[in-house]
């Protein structure tokens, strides 16, 4: 079964799934689909990122039970992880099975602000 586009991916209620009072919020996606991997499967992501004044319990909460009264589960849940840039963070992964999508939500804190990222991805 061939990933989603990212036109079909972004109408999932969850594409724009944004904490509530975000600021500085803006669409992460990668238009079309990508080959990754040695199998050459598909993939279409999209996602978004924000700031809030809230802290990173509430904005994982707010997350977690979302996600969870949509019918996903967790996998993955991990609060010892880092950013890119090398800052303390907390990782979740969540998924559904059909079709085949995994939810992944980054929260961290620089200064007074918790920051955050969600991707969506639709995996052959």
């Amino acid at each position: 079964m061939p990933g989603q586009s990212i036109d079909s991916l972004a109408k999932q209620p969850e594409a724009a799934l944004t904490y509530p009072g975000s600021t500085d919020v803006r669409t992460n996606n990668v238009p079309g689909r990508v080959q990754f991997g040695l199998d050459g499967g598909d993939v279409a992501v999209t996602g978004i990122s924000g700031t809030t004044t809230h802290t990173q319990r509430e904005v994982i909460a707010f997350y977690s039970h979302a996600l969870a009264a949509n019918g996903w589960t967790q996998p993955r849940d991990d609060h010892r992880s880092e950013t890119a840039s090398g800052l303390p963070s907390y990782f979740m992964q969540w998924d559904k099975t059909k079709p085949y999508l995994t939810y992944v939500v980054v929260v961290w804190t620089e200064g007074e602000t918790t920051k955050y990222e969600t991707q969506l991805n639709s995996l052959r």
